[in-house]
C-alpha cells in the first residue's frame, strides 16, 4: 500500500521529550507506520512532503473542554435554560477552533443534555471537523449538589449502590468517561465565606462548608468504569476533596487548586494526574477587577492563582503527571495559553509539551491508546511549526499546519471562536 512521507527539520515524537533533527515519518491509513532519518522511509508510489524548516510534534490533547457549555450571563438563573441547538452550535463551532490550535483530540467533561455524546458521534463520523473526543455526558454529583433545578449538566445520587447503578446506565449511554462533582460549596453569603478564606492562616482547612460525595460512592463509580477502561475524572478545588478523590481511585483530578502533603503523596501513590486548568483562572484575573468590580472577589482571585502557581509547580517538582485542560472557553481564551502557563509555573517547555501529549494521552484509559506520541502504530495526528518549541514555548503561536489522521486540516475562512448565546425561557 502506498502511503506518505513527512520529512521534517526536527521531530519532537513526544515519547520522552527528545528532538530529533532530520527525521522523516510514513504514514499509511492514518496512521504512523515508521519514523526514521531523512531518505530512509519512501517507497515506490508514496507521496513526499518535505518541510525542511519545521519542527513536527504530537497534535495536542485538552482533557478537561466543555465544548457545548453555554457561554451568557443567563446560565445560572434558575429561570431559563439554553436551547440544545444553540448548545450544539457552540459545541461546532469550538471544536473547529480548537482544532485549528492543534488540538486534534480532546475529552469533555460535563455538558447538558448528553450534547457532548452526540457531537462526539458526529465528529467521530466526520460530519463536522473537530478533535477526537472523548465524551462524558451529564457529571456525577451528591444529592444536593445541583445549582437549580435547570442546571442539566449533573445528576444526583446518595449511596454506592445507586452510583454503582448510575455509571453503568451511562456507560450504556456512550459516555468514554465519567466525571464527578466530588464536592460542592454550600455557601449563601458567598462575599462573607471569601473573607474568611482571605483570613484563614496558609495551609489551614479551607473555612467553607462543603457537600462531598463519600469515598465508597467514588469507589463504586471508578471500580464500574474501570471494568471497561474507562477513566474517571474528579471535579474539585480543596485539599480534602482533592484526598477524597484520590482515594476513591479516580484517574485525573480537575483543578485541584489546594493541595496538601497527602495528596501529592495520593497522586504519587495511585498514579493519577493532575489537570490543573490554568488559563481560565488566569484569563479571570486577567481582565480588569477579575471580571468583577469587587475587590474582595479580586483579591481572592489573586490569591488562589498565587497559590495554583505553587501548588503546580510542587507537583511537578514531586512527579505528580500534569495535563493540560481548559475548562469552559471564555471569550478571548486560547488553548496554547493553556502550555504557556505550565511553563510559567517551572515546567520546562518540553515538559509542557509532554503535558499537552504523552501525559494527556495516558489519562484517558484505552481512548488514548493511540494518541499522544508519534510512533509506529499511532493515529498520525501531528503539527508542524515554524520554530522548535522546546527551545521557545512561543513557537507554539507559528503554527505552520495541523494533521489528523494523516491529512492536512483545511484552515477555514474565517475560523469562528466562542458564540454569544442567548438563553431560551423553559
Amino acid at each position: 500500500m502506498s502511503g506518505t512521507v513527512v520529512r521534517v527539520g526536527r521531530l519532537f515524537d513526544g515519547r520522552d521529550g527528545a528532538v530529533r533533527d532530520r527525521a522523516e515519518l510514513r504514514i499509511e491509513a492514518g496512521r504512523v507506520t515508521e519514523v526514521g532519518d531523512h531518505g530512509t522511509l519512501q517507497r515506490p508510489g508514496d507521496e513526499l512532503i518535505e518541510r525542511l524548516d519545521a519542527t513536527c510534534t504530537p497534535g495536542f490533547l485538552d482533557i478537561h473542554t466543555h465544548f457545548c457549555y453555554p457561554i451568557h450571563g443567563d446560565f445560572q438563573r434558575p429561570t431559563s435554560t439554553p436551547g440544545r441547538l444553540a448548545m450544539l452550535a457552540q459545541g461546532f463551532a469550538q471544536a473547529s477552533s480548537w482544532l485549528q490550535q492543534g488540538v486534534t483530540a480532546a475529552r469533555d467533561v460535563g455538558t447538558s443534555f448528553d450534547l457532548d455524546i452526540e457531537l462526539a458521534e458526529l465528529l467521530a463520523a466526520g460530519s463536522v471537523a473537530g478533535p477526537r473526543l472523548a465524551p462524558a455526558g451529564r457529571m456525577l454529583t451528591m444529592t444536593g449538589g445541583k445549582r437549580n433545578a435547570f442546571d442539566h449538566m449533573k445528576d444526583e445520587v446518595s449511596g454506592a449502590v445507586a452510583a454503582r447503578r448510575w455509571t453503568r446506565e451511562h456507560l450504556k449511554r456512550g459516555a468514554v468517561v465519567i466525571k464527578l462533582y466530588c464536592t460542592t460549596l454550600l455557601e449563601e453569603d458567598v462575599a462573607g465565606y471569601l473573607r474568611r478564606a482571605l483570613a484563614a492562616p496558609e495551609g489551614a482547612r479551607d473555612p467553607g462548608r462543603w457537600a462531598s460525595l463519600s469515598v465508597d460512592e467514588i469507589r463504586a463509580v471508578t471500580h464500574e468504569a474501570h471494568k471497561l477502561g474507562r477513566t474517571v475524572a474528579a471535579h474539585t478545588a480543596p485539599a480534602f476533596g482533592v484526598n477524597l478523590a484520590l482515594r476513591g481511585g479516580v484517574d485525573t483530578v480537575e483543578h485541584g487548586s489546594d493541595l496538601d502533603d497527602e495528596s501529592i503523596a495520593l497522586f504519587l501513590e495511585t498514579g493519577a494526574t493532575l489537570v490543573p486548568t490554568l488559563s481560565v483562572s488566569h484569563h479571570q484575573i486577567a481582565q480588569e477587577d477579575g471580571g468583577r468590580a469587587d475587590p474582595v472577589f479580586r483579591e481572592f482571585s489573586l490569591r488562589r492563582w498565587d497559590r495554583i502557581q505553587r501548588n503546580v509547580a510542587r507537583a511537578h517538582e514531586a512527579g505528580v503527571r500534569l495535563a493540560t485542560g481548559t475548562d469552559p472557553v471564555i471569550p478571548g481564551m486560547e488553548y496554547r495559553s493553556e502550555i504557556e502557563l505550565l511553563v510559567a509555573c517551572g515546567l520546562s517547555p518540553s515538559a509542557a509539551l509532554l503535558a499537552a501529549t504523552r501525559d494527556a494521552a495516558a489519562s484517558l484509559g484505552v481512548f488514548g491508546n493511540d494518541l499522544g506520541t508519534l510512533e509506529p502504530g499511532k493515529h498520525a495526528d501531528l503539527l508542524l511549526f515554524g520554530a522548535d518549541p522546546t527551545a521557545d514555548i512561543g513557537a507554539i503561536r507559528d503554527l505552520r499546519e495541523v494533521w489528523q489522521g494523516g491529512r492536512p486540516v483545511p484552515k477555514p475562512v474565517d475560523p469562528t471562536g466562542v458564540i454569544q448565546l442567548e438563553a431560551s425561557h423553559a
